[in-house]
């Protein structure tokens, strides 16, 4: 991804952000190497991951991956 995007929009700043919210340091490095998708396919993949997941959490409470 375009380097001057990800600067304009803060991307570095959001990265730490999540990266607070680990509770691992394996967790916290890998919201620190987080890029952007940009294949439509993978994209796809991952919201429907996210659906699933966060449909569990709904219907079972949260989890610790810990």
């Amino acid at each position: 991804m375009n380097e001057k995007v990800l600067n304009t929009l803060e991307f570095v700043k959001i990265r730490e952000k999540l990266a607070e919210h680990a509770t691992c340091e394996p967790g916290r490095r890998l919201c620190q190497e987080l890029v952007p998708m940009d294949d439509l396919a993978l994209i796809t993949r991952a919201q429907t991951q996210t659906a699933d997941a966060m449909a569990r959490i709904f219907r079972k409470g949260s989890t610790n991956f810990g």
